[in-house]
C-alpha cells in the first residue's frame, strides 16, 4: 500500500509534492499539539522534518516518524500511572524543538544522505536512528511498569524507578521489541533491504538503547535534591535554587545523552551496514 502510495506521489510535480507535504505535516503537527505531544516549538521542528522525509523519502518514511511519534504517545499515557517520576525526569509530556531533533535529527541526516545515493544502506541507517529513538522510549515509559525494581547497567544494584542508567528485564524486551519491529518495517517497506540490512537495523538499534543506558549511568548529568532527598534530572529545586552536581557532566543531560547514542546508532548501523552493501 505505500509503495503505491510514493509511487503515485513521486509521479506528481514537485510543486505538488510539496504542497501534499505541507499539509499533512501541518495536519499531524496540528493533532500532535492538541493531545499535548508537541509543545509549539516542538510541531515547527517535526513539520520540518517531517516534510523533509516525506519529500526525499515519501509516505513510507514518514509513516516510520508517525510509529515512533504515536507509539511514544500511547505508552507514555501508561507510564504516568507511576507517581513522582516527574520529580526525577526533567523532560516533560511534551516534546520541544530539541527533544524532536536529538531523536530524529540523526534520521534525516541518513535521508539527506539516501537522497545524494541511491543505496538502501542510507535507508537502513534511516530506520535504526529512528528504531534506536523509540525503543529507547519504550524502554524507559514501559519499563516503569515493571514491578520489580530496576537494576544498574553497570553495577546491577537496584536503582529508583526512572533514574537514567537504570534497566529492567520489561524495559529490555520493549527496546527489543521496538527495533525487530522497525527491522520488519524496513523489510517490507524498503526495497534493496534483505535480511542483512535488516539484522543491521535492529543490531544497531539495540545496541544504541544499552549506550544510552550507559551514558545514563555515567555521564549524564544527575542533581540531589536535599529537600525531596532524591537524585534527580533538574539542575534546580521547585523554588529555583540551584542543586548539587552529584554524578555526570554538567551540559549532558538527557537530551544531549540521546542526540550522543542516536549519532553513535548512526555511526554503527552505516559502518556495519557497508561491510554488506
Amino acid at each position: 500500500m505505500m509503495r503505491f502510495l510514493d509511487a503515485r506521489y513521486f509521479s506528481l510535480p514537485f510543486s505538488l509534492r510539496l504542497v501534499i507535504a505541507l499539509a499533512v505535516v501541518l495536519v499531524i503537527g496540528f493533532i500532535a499539539y492538541r493531545k499535548r505531544q508537541l509543545n509549539i516549538s516542538g510541531v515547527i521542528a517535526a513539520v520540518v522534518m517531517g516534510m523533509a522525509a516525506t519529500l526525499m523519502g515519501g509516505f513510507t518514511s514518514l509513516s516510520l516518524y508517525l510509529f515512533f511519534l504515536i507509539s511514544a504517545a500511547v505508552i507514555g499515557k501508561l507510564s504516568k500511572r507511576i507517581r513522582g517520576l516527574e520529580r526525577i525526569h526533567k523532560k516533560g509530556g511534551r516534546r520541544d524543538a530539541v527533544q524532536v531533533l536529538a531523536n530524529g535529527g540523526a534520521a534525516l541526516a541518513a535521508m539527506l544522505i539516501h537522497a545524494f545515493d541511491s543505496s538502501p544502506l542510507y535507508l537502513a541507517v534511516f530506520a535504526a536512528c529512528l528504531a534506536e529513538a523509540c525503543s529507547d522510549t519504550w524502554a524507559s515509559e514501559i519499563g516503569v511498569l515493571s514491578k520489580s525494581e530496576p537494576v544498574s547497567i553497570l553495577t546491577f544494584t537496584k536503582v529508583p524507578k526512572g533514574l537514567s542508567g537504570g534497566v529492567s528485564l520489561l524495559g529490555t524486551c520493549s527496546a527489543m521489541l521496538s527495533s525487530v519491529l522497525y527491522g520488519i518495517f524496513a523489510f517490507s517497506c524498503y526495497d534493496g533491504i534483505g535480511l542483512s540490512l535488516v539484522m543491521v537495523v535492529i543490531f544497531s538499534s539495540f545496541a544504541g538503547v544499552m549506550i544510552d543506558s550507559v551514558l545514563g549511568a555515567t555521564v549524564q548529568a544527575h542533581f540531589y535534591d536535599d529537600k525531596e532527598d532524591i537524585i534527580t534530572e533538574h539542575s534546580r529545586d521547585r523554588e529555583g535554587n540551584a542543586l548539587k552536581l552529584v554524578r555526570g557532566l554538567r551540559f549532558m543531560d538527557n537530551d544531549m545523552v540521546n542526540l550522543t547514542s542516536n549519532i553513535i546508532t548512526f555511526v554503527l548501523a552505516s559502518a556495519l551496514g557497508s561491510l554488506i552493501v
